[in-house]
């Protein structure tokens, strides 16, 4: 009761004093909004009454217009007291309500500053109104300008530092306001989705929150007001507050709060996907890629055809969508890895893999190992491995960029697997490895990854042994190599480095030379980097650092016992010293990873033989395997790593596993001369191994031979001396350990061949007598062994032959200080019979399988001593050898073929083995003739390779023997002695000659560079084919050593290849420089004088066969050729590229262009056929030319067949040859010959032939009606345009009005024949005129711009779909001559049925039928007009049937899309107004399995 009394009294104050001071008038509100706080909700009458002076004071105008801001406060806090009090009555009338509510929506905008010290009263106002709800009163009030403003003032001051009740209470109030409205002005909506936006950040983007918020929450009365707003906007007739917002701006935030409200958007979004302008595409894409990307929000039912057609933008004609996409997808992923859709997205992102743009292909690897390392299960394995693929892309960029994220993805994974270990990523190591082999890839970039990329640099030794030794599992023998291949350069380079160092400590007194060498050590170095030039000049301005503390560095690194940590340290110290912006910053860094042992050290090989311990424990043979080549690898180029390791190595040496016996002594046989003194002190070493030997394995009794020779200081003179005379004397008696027993004896002979030699006799007989020469005794053995056949069948007796035969090659093949023997000339003839017989002799009995296992073993025998022997090879051997290709068994060609192809890539073997490969061809279609080309071409490769390099250093020197023609002298002599090569008298018979052509045709080739072969110096070819000329010349003018018959047929055979030569090389016709040249002295000799002087007479002359046999066989290889680059039903124009992408239209005109001169030169063409090919309009009319040549020509054909044939392939005849081109949407051309005949039973459909490949054909049958029209299949051109944008009006077109843009004659068809006219003599050819397609012209009846229809059902025609779809007729609007049509789906469309095309659907009603009938009878009105001349039907071609529909299924998605009446709008896909980049374009193509093809995609 005081506050009333004290209210009354500042009430009356206020009421009679003056206007005072602020000051002073703020003291008094401030005391009267106390006591107006004390005064409880709905008082009595007498507080009432008591209050009312202050009531009515506060009204007064001059405090309501108050300029100062605390008193607007104060009193804005009264009137709120004075509401809450009051409530629910008003305390003032109308009028003064407005006035306080300007006052209190004012003090809002104080809001924005939290430090004033009026914020606190603000915030209580705000509280209050929203308490009391008093902003509903503003409704009632009609102040629509004055909410407007509230709102703005809302979204402008909210922010990040305001506590969430003063956030909770403007939402509130905003959303009272909504939610009480009755209507929504259209100004309070602009500024609530003004607020909205993805580029919305900072101040606006708590805004934007709260904007969210407020549409969320009152989503569904909001709900029609946006989608108006929506659909006005993006129709472009909206008002000027409509255009000032960007539609597409506020799309993403009502997704995220009220994604039901875009349903109505989305036939416009797919329409601006499928719109021909690049910016229109790219805006929809990152609209989509923006909503798509949200977290936590999953993609809604009625969008997934949107997310679909979104996909397909990953094909899109223009690349920058292209990479859009890519980045819009990745963070799809990202943000929600096991979404529904992912596997879709990752399949889509996978095919862009093979993208002709390279950024394309760069931002796909990008996109998916960031989502594999975000989220390391999102991605499949298989994936991840198809990513990997992309280190052998054609782009250095994109291979770089493959596999420094390959080594990311490893890097995580190996962080991963410490919680939990698995192996799905141990292959990556290996597949890094792999790109040494590429030319892109240099070696320093490959160990820097090694070294630096797959670990993170705290990760234990253990983990990364661990890691590595699973990772070798993996490995296959390319990429063991690989990584010998690093640690061998690594190797060079630290040598070639500490020999450098120690040059630095000599003055020039002690070495004169001292400069010299040194840059001879700087040119060594330089080798193993990708620039030598710019290495060689960084190694020397290095040399003229005079900093000690960089050469102190560089010796620690350069020291074995380093630790990893320590090195890591030291080369970061060794920079840091020069500092980044050095000049050799980067180049110090390089050389400081690579000479260090970063890779590899002492720590790492001791970690390797702990592991091999434990898994021996665990009984894993795989990884004990894996350590054991792992540690070979390191002790072959590093063995001073296992210095300090030796009592650990004898420990494992002594475990009972065969695999760690097979490693260790492996092992020790590459670092035993390393680390002998240290094992001096193990007595039982030489026991061990002398035990493997003796008893072990035969790969255990190898190691352990060199391992005995590498730890003892004579080379192991004395302990091979002693188990050289155990081996010898047991073997006789111990028939059990007999294999490795031979294996050690072998071993002895290469590293001791004077240790051999004093009882190499008894081993040679016991090997000869005991092991070759012996049978079974048994004669059930003998007689169960002779009926093997298969290649595994082989018997045991076979394979103790096999190591006799390798026993005695290995004693003619020492390691050092070679010799021959004289003994090698019997070996020669045992290997000779086992390739002649399969075994020692004629008269021994075995199997076909053991046979063919010592054949090869024969074969491999003479390989082997050809590598250090060929010249004392006999020239039969070496043709026996050669003939191994032939082999009954494949598996012995398929092997003896690969040692051969091995041999000569690694330099060992003489080039004329290639014949081998020749010999293994008999036929152009042999299976392996691809395969044995493609090994020749190597061969001749490395032959060029060799012959460069000799030419560079001895240029004076005849050097014939490397020139990779010279294989030719060698076939040519086979070829004469093959037991194949028939009689050259008898050359009638030319197909017998076929062996003898194609090798020497595939040689002459690929020497040519006709077959693959790239010719590197400029006249290689003339070269080449002189020096070729020059051989032939050459045997002419000899005779064959070996068999003097065999020169007539060495001379036909030259002959032949000469002739075959100038076929293949038409411009080298000067054959004045060919010279003789010499020939192998084993197979050739000069002829005496008189036989010379006779030679050189009849060298002009040439057998007589040679024309013929060329002439057949060139024969057949052009009618091969033909075939195979002119297929019967090869498709005229390719639609893609090699990478799947589309033909471009330019590229598509002069494809049609070249093709129709190819045409006019086979076959004369009248002048009316022409077409200008230029011209992109005239691209249909080029495909329909060359279509109707192919078609004429099987029309002539056709009428060759007998008539009983004909009829037999009435159905084939039927199908026409698919000479399709590329197809755009919604373009049609309206000429097209027929190429089906009439059927009996056709109506008007069009039937379809679906086909697994796509290819859009369809069999057509066609009638004589009463409408006199014929379907035809409607060829589509890419270059057809259907415009519909509004700044296009003049060339706007309907699709009725295109399909009857045609000629409007036809030609006179006959009534029986239905096919293609074939060409008349002179050439011309008859084409038939179009004709309107059967049940697709327009279809509107004569009423269709009447009520009539009004209430009836149609069904009309949505040319995407390739369909009619249902509906009734609900309204006619006069006066824009527009029917309303409601689908059976639900959709309402409003139509200009005189532009669509509809036909009435049939029911009791009798005037729907009197409809359909005028309809039809219109439409053979219209047939008819166009029609000129016809033949009359007979009656009962008159008949008139329904043409059958695909009906529409009961739930059915609605995936409809047409183009709206009058072509201006688009419900789903749009056509846009020709631009070459879109591909919304469409055909109106009949087919139900027809798919929509876009133009602007690529597939």
């Amino acid at each position: 009761m005081a506050a009333a009394e004290q209210l009354k009294e500042l009430g009356e104050k206020l009421q009679a004093a003056a206007p005072a001071p602020a000051d002073e008038l703020a003291k008094l509100l401030e005391k009267a909004a106390e006591c107006l706080h004390g005064i409880e909700q709905s008082p009595g009458s007498s507080v009432m009454e008591a209050i009312q002076p202050s009531l009515k004071a506060f009204t007064r105008e001059e405090f309501l217009k108050h300029e100062d801001e605390d008193v607007k406060v104060l009193l804005a806090t009264c009137f709120c007291e004075i509401t809450r009090i009051t409530a629910p009555d008003a305390p003032y009338d109308d009028d003064v309500l407005r006035d306080i509510f300007y006052l209190i929506v004012g003090t809002f905008r104080g809001l924005s500053d939290v430090n004033s010290q009026t914020f606190g009263r603000r915030v209580a106002i705000l509280e209050t109104v929203a308490r009391y709800r008093a902003c509903v009163v503003m409704l009632d009030l009609e102040c629509d300008d004055l909410i407007t403003d509230m709102f703005r003032t809302f979204l402008e001051v909210v922010s990040d530092s305001h506590e969430e009740n003063i956030v909770k209470s403007m939402q509130t109030i905003m959303t009272l306001i909504v939610d009480e409205s009755e209507d929504i002005q259209e100004s309070l909506l602009h500024v609530l989705l003004s607020a909205l936006g993805q580029k919305k950040t900072g101040a606006a983007m708590s805004g934007r929150k709260l904007a969210r918020s407020v549409i969320e929450h009152s989503a569904r009365k909001l709900e029609p007001y946006i989608k108006k707003f929506l659909t006005s906007s993006w129709a472009g007739d909206g008002s000027s507050l409509n255009d000032q917002i960007n539609h597409h701006g506020i799309i993403v935030d009502v997704y995220q709060c009220a994604p039901k409200v875009l349903k109505v958007v989305v036939p416009y979004i797919t329409g601006e996907l499928l719109a021909d302008e690049v910016d229109i595409r790219s805006k929809s894409v990152e609209l989509l890629g923006e909503i798509f990307s949200l977290p936590g929000a999953p993609i809604v039912e009625y969008f997934k055809t949107l997310f679909s057609e979104f996909l397909k933008r990953l094909t899109d004609r223009v690349v920058e969508i292209r990479i859009s996409m890519v980045e819009h997808l990745k963070r799809c992923l990202i943000s929600n890895p096991s979404r529904p859709e992912a596997p879709e997205i990752i399949k889509a992102l996978c095919d862009r893999l093979l993208d002709y743009e390279e950024n394309v292909r760069k931002g796909v690897v990008a996109a998916l190992c960031d989502v594999a390392c975000h989220s390391p299960d999102a991605i499949p394995i298989d994936t991840i491995k198809v990513v990997a693929e992309r280190v052998r892309d054609k782009s250095v960029a994109v291979k770089c960029y493959a596999m420094e994220r390959l080594a990311d993805i490893y890097k995580l994974y190996c962080q991963r697997s410490s919680d939990s270990y698995s192996d799905d990523f141990e292959w990556i190591p290996g597949k890094i490895l792999r790109c040494i082999y590429d030319k892109d890839f240099r070696s320093e970039s490959i160990e820097s990854i090694l070294c630096a990329s797959l670990f993170p640099p705290e990760f234990p030794m253990k983990g990364r042994v661990k890691h590595w030794v699973t990772a070798v599992t993996h490995f296959d023998k390319a990429e063991t190599k690989a990584l010998e291949s690093i640690l061998l350069q690594k190797q060079r380079l630290q040598q070639e480095m500490l020999k450098y160092m120690s040059l630095r400590q000599l003055s020039q007194e002690d070495a004169p030379d001292l400069q010299k060498r040194i840059v001879g050590c700087f040119r060594s170095m330089s080798r193993s980097f990708s620039d030598p030039a710019k290495c060689e000049e960084n190694l020397n301005m290095l040399h003229q650092l005079k900093d000690g503390n960089i050469w102190k560095l560089f010796t620690s690194l350069l020291d074995c016992s380093t630790s990893f940590e320590k090195a890591w340290s030291l080369r970061a110290d060794l920079l840091k010293i020069l500092g980044e912006k050095h000049a050799l910053y980067d180049f110090v860094g390089a050389l400081a990873m690579r000479c260090s042992y970063l890779l590899v050290n002492k720590e790492y090989a001791k970690e390797i033989l702990s592991e091999a311990s434990e898994q021996k424990t665990s009984g894993n043979t795989k990884l004990i395997s894996a350590c054991m080549n792992l540690l070979t690898a390191i002790s072959s180029f590093f063995p001073s790593l296992l210095s300090g390791l030796e009592e650990d190595i004898v420990e494992l040496l002594k475990e009972d596993n065969e695999v760690l016996k097979e490693g260790i002594a492996h092992v020790l046989s590459k670092a035993g001369g390393n680390i002998r003194e240290q094992l001096a002190s193990s007595s039982s070493l030489d026991l061990l191994l002398e035990r493997l030997c003796l008893e072990g394995t035969r790969r255990q009794a190898k190691y352990s031979v060199h391992a005995l020779a590498a730890i003892t200081k004579d080379d192991g003179l004395m302990s091979l001396s002693v188990l050289y005379k155990r081996l010898v004397d047991l073997l006789e008696e111990k028939k059990v350990h007999l294999p490795s027993m031979l294996q050690s004896l072998g071993c002895i002979a290469q590293i001791s061949m004077p240790i051999f030699e004093t009882r190499e006799e008894e081993i040679i007989s016991f090997i000869t007598t005991k092991i070759l020469e012996c049978n079974d005794c048994q004669q059930d053995m003998v007689e169960n062994s002779s009926h093997k056949s298969e290649w595994g069948d082989s018997t045991q007796n076979c394979l103790l032959k096999i190591y006799g035969i390798k026993t005695l090659v290995k004693s003619y093949l020492p390691c050092k200080d070679a010799h021959a023997h004289p003994g090698i000339e019997k070996l020669f003839v045992i290997l000779k019979n086992i390739l002649t017989y399969g075994d020692i002799s004629r008269n021994m009995v075995s199997s076909a399988a053991d046979k063919a296992h010592l054949r090869l073993a024969a074969a491999k025998a003479v390989l082997r001593l050809s590598r250090q022997w060929d010249h004392k090879v006999p020239v039969d051997v070496f043709y026996l050898t050669l003939r191994i290709s032939q082999d009954d068994f494949p598996q012995v060609r398929k092997l003896f073929l690969c040692k051969v192809h091995q041999y000569i890539k690694e330099r060992a073997l003489d080039a004329k083995y290639a014949c081998a490969f020749l010999f293994g061809v008999n036929d152009y279609h042999a299976p392996q003739y691809e395969e044995f080309k493609h090994n020749l071409i190597e061969v001749v490769q490395i032959c060029q390779q060799v012959k460069m390099r000799q030419l560079s250093v001895q240029a004076d020197m005849n050097l014939l023997t490397a020139y990779p023609e010279y294989i030719i002298s060698f076939l040519v002599h086979g070829l004469a002695h093959d037991p194949s090569t028939p009689d050259i008298e008898e050359y009638e018979n030319v197909k017998a000659f076929g062996p003898i052509y194609w090798r020497l045709h595939l040689i002459l080739s690929i020497l040519l560079g006709e077959e693959g072969l790239q010719h590197s110096v400029p006249g290689m070819k003339k070269e080449s084919f002189t020096t070729m000329i020059s051989i032939f010349k050459s045997i002419k003018c000899s005779q064959d050593v070996v068999d003097g018959n065999k020169t007539k047929t060495l001379h036909a055979i030259c002959d032949l290849g000469f002739l075959i030569a100038k076929r293949l090389c038409n411009d080298q016709t000067n054959l004045s420089e060919a010279q003789t040249v010499p020939l192998p002295a084993q197979l050739y000799m000069p002829l005496l004088d008189n036989q010379n002087k006779n030679s050189v007479e009849s060298d002009e002359k040439m057998w007589l066969g040679c024309e013929k046999v060329l002439a057949h066989f060139d024969a057949v290889m052009t009618a091969n050729i033909d075939k195979v680059k002119s297929p019967k039903h090869k498709m005229l124009i390719d639609e893609t590229d090699e990478f799947g992408n589309e033909v471009p239209l330019g590229k598509i005109v002069k494809l049609l262009k070249s093709q129709g001169e190819k045409k006019t030169g086979r076959k004369q063409k009248t002048p009316s056929s022409s077409v200008n090919a230029g011209n992109v309009d005239d691209v249909l009319g080029l495909v329909r030319e060359i279509n109707l040549d192919n078609q004429g020509d099987l029309g002539e054909s056709q009428k060759r067949k007998p008539k009983k044939r004909q009829t037999e392939t009435k159905e084939i005849n039927e199908k026409p040859l698919d000479f399709s081109s590329p197809k755009r949407k919604r373009s049609i051309s309206n000429n097209r010959p027929h190429s089906a005949k009439s059927s009996k039973n056709s109506d008007e459909h069009l039937l379809h032939t679906p086909s697994k490949d796509r290819t859009l054909e369809t069999k057509l049958k066609e009638k004589k009606g009463r409408h006199d029209s014929t379907d035809t299949e409607l060829l589509v051109s890419p270059s057809s345009k259907t415009p519909v944008s509004k700044g296009n009006k003049g060339a706007k077109k309907s699709h009725s009005d295109i399909l009857n843009s045609g000629p409007k004659k036809s030609a006179v068809a006959d009534s029986n024949k239905r096919t293609v006219e074939p060409r008349s003599l002179n050439g011309s050819l008859k084409r038939q005129k179009p004709k309107p397609i059967s049940g697709l012209v327009k279809c509107s009846t004569h009423d269709s711009s009447s009520t009539g229809l009004v209430g009836h059902r149609i069904k009309v025609w949505w040319p995407l779909d390739k369909r009619f779809y249902g509906g009734v007729v609900q309204s006619y609007d006069s006066s824009k001559k527009k029917h309303t049509v409601l689908y059976d789906d639900g959709d309402v469309e409003v139509l200009n049925l005189a532009k669509e095309k509809w036909m009435p659907i049939e029911s009791n009603d009798s005037s729907v039928k009197k409809q359909k009938k005028d309809h039809l009878l219109t439409n053979q009105g219209r047939a008819q007009e166009r029609t000129t001349s016809s033949s009359k039907s007979s009656p009962s071609q008159q008949k008139s049937k329904k043409r059958s529909l695909p009906q529409k299924r009961k739930g059915q998605p609605k995936n409809k899309r047409r183009k709206t009446a009058g072509g201006n709008k688009s419900v789903e896909g749009s056509s846009g107004a020709g631009g070459n980049d879109s591909d919304s374009s469409s055909s109106l193509a009949l087919s139900d399995v027809d798919k929509d093809i876009n133009s602007g995609m690529i597939v």
